[in-house]
């Protein structure tokens, strides 16, 4: 799928004395199999912009187009594009209503008037890939389960209908580290395999909104920065990430490992300040202590 966002503007409250624009003439194009962050501060319009790709909202101005279609219209092809898009909030277990995990992932599928086989075997993929065994799981109430146990039903319950989009807002918060690295390692899995119920070879596109850089380092390949509902940047995540002059004109810092190596060159160190993750970070300070 294709999405192109133009000139979109989005104002809450016109007309009345709390009006407030979130977004101000933003333009950005995700193509098929992108994974995309979206970075800025609180305020910035990130969860606004995220709702409008998945056609919740209407804009006050401009439009958004999923494969040329408006996203917003009240038509029966705009409803069939949005349905290939997958949206999970922050704290998506807040949604969770059904009475076990079977039936809360198979919600959506069902309401699709799908087969009861292709129900359950749309289930069953859908906690595997979360990392939830479906005998073991199935029958339990959610409400039961640890808070990084409803995240993974709340995610798979998504992906049980089989967006070719998956957009995640805050995905790891209030998750400890293993938590955080298990989950990014499973939504990595899912984007990276082809959807085969379409019979499509290209990987599943990946929008994601986070605050954590270190888990935007490890997840997109680009990276679209918000500022005042104005996009101030957008580029390869490693040149964008490792840009400590943006990024703190933006209000944020760069991720530790970047920091690090940016420190070491102004020291003298010959490292490439582009590498994010820690263990890239390592790699890179063992090859430069080799001529320091």
């Amino acid at each position: 799928m294709l999405i192109q966002v133009e000139d979109l503007v989005h104002t809450y409250a016109p007309g009345t004395p709390l009006a407030h624009t979130a977004l101000r003439e933003v333009s950005v194009e995700i193509g098929a199999g992108e994974r995309v962050g979206i970075l800025g501060p609180t305020g910035s319009g990130k969860s606004t912009l995220v709702q409008h790709l998945a056609g919740l909202l209407t804009p006050t101005a401009g439009r958004v187009l999923l494969d040329g279609v408006a996203a917003h219209a009240r038509t029966a092809e705009s409803r069939a594009q949005r349905l290939r898009i997958g949206l999970a909030f922050q704290y998506p277990e807040a949604q969770i209503f059904e009475q076990t995990v079977s039936r809360e992932v198979a919600f959506g599928p069902r309401n699709l008037g799908l087969a009861a086989a292709e129900v359950a075997a749309r289930t069953r993929w859908a906690l595997e890939m979360v990392g939830l065994d479906v005998e073991r799981m199935g029958k339990r109430v959610p409400f039961t389960l640890s808070g990084g146990e409803m995240r993974r039903v709340a995610l798979a319950s998504i992906l049980s209908m089989r967006p070719e989009v998956l957009i995640l807002d805050e995905p790891t918060a209030g998750l400890d580290p293993q938590g955080r690295r298990d989950l990014l390692n499973r939504v990595q899995k899912w984007q990276a395999s082809p959807e085969q119920s379409r019979g499509e070879k290209t990987a599943m596109t990946l929008i994601m909104v986070s605050h954590n850089l270190d888990d935007l380092a490890r997840v997109v390949d680009r990276v679209v920065i918000l500022r005042a509902g104005e996009v101030v940047a957008d580029g390869p995540a490693g040149q964008v990430l490792s840009d400590g002059d943006l990024l703190r004109g933006a209000g944020m810092d760069m991720p530790p490992a970047a920091a690090l190596l940016h420190r070491l060159r102004d020291a003298g160190w010959a490292v490439r300040t582009d590498r994010l993750l820690p263990e890239e970070a390592a790699v890179e300070i063992v090859q430069a202590q080799k001529y320091h």
